[in-house]
């Protein structure tokens, strides 16, 4: 094997080398940020009671889904220690998430990016679309749309978010996101 040939090959190796690191270390922080909310959902159901807040319009049970249209059900978002953060809207099958007018969350933030747009909302919207394609999806697919103003969260939106399961899935991120938001800009 001449010198070319064996740099050629070593040249090789650290391109793929490079690679599967690259690719490894994506997979770490994915699944690091799985973890990040397992732990405090964790933490949240070990180390206190859970309090349901009293909704403003309905009992805690949920309706079926056919009923939920005309339901409009406000519940708000509070850190661990009682801070409010903002608020979660339910219309029917229609979630809309307000921070309160006190907290500035930068849409830029990686929470909000790296997670809650990546992790859940673009996987969710991807899943029905594809669903809808395939003819397996009765009904509207999912949407979100990001309300902001210069780069301050206005409003998350999201749009035919479907069961039960999905509710809550969602219910979890934006509250994770938000105390997460919080978090960071609390300890700048």
């Amino acid at each position: 094997m001449s010198q070319d040939d064996t740099a050629r090959k070593l040249a090789e190796v650290k391109t793929y080398l490079e690679r599967r690191i690259s690719e490894l270390n994506k997979e770490s922080a994915t699944l690091s940020s799985f973890l990040e909310v397992i732990d405090t959902l964790l933490a949240e159901k070990s180390f206190r009671k859970v309090e349901i807040p009293k909704l403003e319009t309905e009992s805690v049970t949920r309706p079926p889904h056919e009923e939920r249209k005309t339901l409009v059900e406000r519940v708000p978002l509070l850190t661990s220690a009682g801070t409010r953060l903002g608020e979660l809207i339910f219309d029917g099958n229609n979630l809309t998430a307000i921070p309160a007018g006190n907290v500035r969350f930068d849409v830029n933030s990686p929470p909000f990016r790296a997670f809650m747009i990546a992790r859940v909302l673009e996987p969710m919207k991807a899943r029905d679309a594809e669903m809808s394609r395939e003819g397996k999806l009765r009904g509207k697919a999912f949407t979100y749309e990001v309300d902001q103003e210069d780069g301050i969260l206005k409003a998350l939106l999201m749009r035919n978010f479907g069961d039960e399961k999905r509710l809550l899935e969602l219910k979890n991120a934006v509250r994770w996101t938000f105390r997460r938001m919080y978090e960071k800009r609390v300890a700048k």
